[in-house]
């Protein structure tokens, strides 16, 4: 990647099909105002391969995933070892002495609560809503297979272009997740899915008009394929323009006389890319090029370019069938989403909820984000 490329944030992002979202019952989709998911919070992840001399910007990853509630779920795993983890179990044995004073389990496990603020409250209503997805889905005779979890894996793994295991444990390390932490999350979010799928009337009609709402995020944007020369000063850029226009070769000037050391090696090339990659400038006058067209001197905040598009690859809107199901899985997420908050409320009356750490029960969903076709 050339160092005159602007620090892009990865627009795709890491994201999963994900039906709980935090305070989702503010959330309204129904199947005549389909809507376009949004993506979800971000976490910064270097790039594995950096492959050219220029420092690559490090990628940003969004997490789209109901796994905001790990973080929670940790810290009160937390205070279950602090407090239980040693010979016995009693909240009055002694952890610690001061000048003679016990402290004990319960002085500890006080501490805490106080120190997390507001926080127990929701951190425990997170667990607890995980642990009634699973009830529920037990009572309901639902089953999520190995293989579901890894498809979903897979899927995850495809979306945010990770080409090893190696990529997505880097990933998940930036949010201090272990991949059995992801599963087993994922693994929830399957179950209610499931649950609250059957409820879900899905009709071709409906999907179509999904599709439509949405369709630029199943296609592809135009592309182009571009060289550049990168030099210093508007003079001495001219008179690389006007070798070009007597007829030198472009690759051999790039490689002779361009400062950027990303691509001169290359011959300047700097391969496709798509809008939002490059820097103002320099994509306004790429995109502005035909295939074989060179463009006169463009300056940018990097220096002043000479660029030449060597081709171009239109956008690509696919047809509905050709993601049918595609639409159909992005859809059931959407109105599992919608339908979640309410789902959830009353399965909590029917299982005699009771978070005594929370002033009021709460009704909203574990803190996640979006689902993203």
């Amino acid at each position: 990647m050339s160092e005159f490329e602007k620090n892009p944030q990865d627009k795709d992002g890491l994201k999963v099909n994900n039906p709980i979202e935090e305070n989702t019952a503010t959330t309204v989709v129904d199947d005549s105002t389909p809507v376009d998911p949004a993506v979800g919070e971000s976490i910064a992840v270097a790039p594995a391969v950096v492959e050219d001399e220029a420092v690559q910007p490090a990628r940003t990853l969004n997490k789209s995933w109901p796994w905001m509630a790990v973080a929670a779920i940790a810290i009160v795993a937390l205070i279950i070892v602090l407090v239980t983890g040693q010979k016995s179990n009693s909240m009055s044995e002694t952890v610690g002495t001061l000048n003679g004073e016990k402290i004990t389990k319960a002085n500890l496990y006080d501490e805490m609560v106080k120190k997390l603020g507001t926080q127990p409250g929701q951190i425990l209503d997170n667990l607890m809503t995980l642990k009634l997805i699973t009830l529920e889905a037990n009572k309901a005779k639902v089953n999520v297979t190995d293989a579901d979890i890894n498809n979903e894996l897979q899927n995850l793994k495809i979306k945010n272009n990770l080409t090893t295991d190696d990529q997505l444990n880097q990933a998940l390390a930036q949010s201090n997740m272990t991949i059995d932490s992801l599963k087993e999350n994922i693994k929830t979010n399957l179950e209610l899915r499931k649950i609250l799928e059957p409820q879900i009337p899905v009709t071709d009609a409906v999907l179509q008009k999904y599709f439509e709402a949405n369709k630029a995020s199943y296609g592809t944007p135009e592309q182009v394929k571009a060289s550049h020369i990168l030099l210093g000063t508007q003079v001495e850029a001219d008179a690389v323009l006007a070798e070009l226009k007597k007829g030198a070769d472009f690759a051999t000037l790039a490689s002779q006389k361009s400062t950027d050391p990303g691509s001169k090696a290359k011959g300047g090339d700097l391969g496709f890319f798509g809008k939002g990659v490059m820097n103002q400038q320099f994509e306004t006058a790429a995109f502005a090029l035909k295939k074989g067209e060179m463009s006169g001197v463009v300056q940018s905040p990097n220096g002043f370019h000479i660029i030449l598009v060597t081709d171009i690859k239109p956008a690509v809107v696919p047809t509905f069938e050709s993601v049918k199901d595609k639409v159909k899985t992005n859809y059931i997420d959407s109105q599992v989403q919608t339908l979640a908050p309410a789902w959830i409320a009353k399965a909590k009356t029917d299982e005699h909820y009771s978070n005594l750490l929370m002033s009021a029960p709460t009704t909203t969903a574990p803190a996640t984000s979006t689902p993203a076709p």
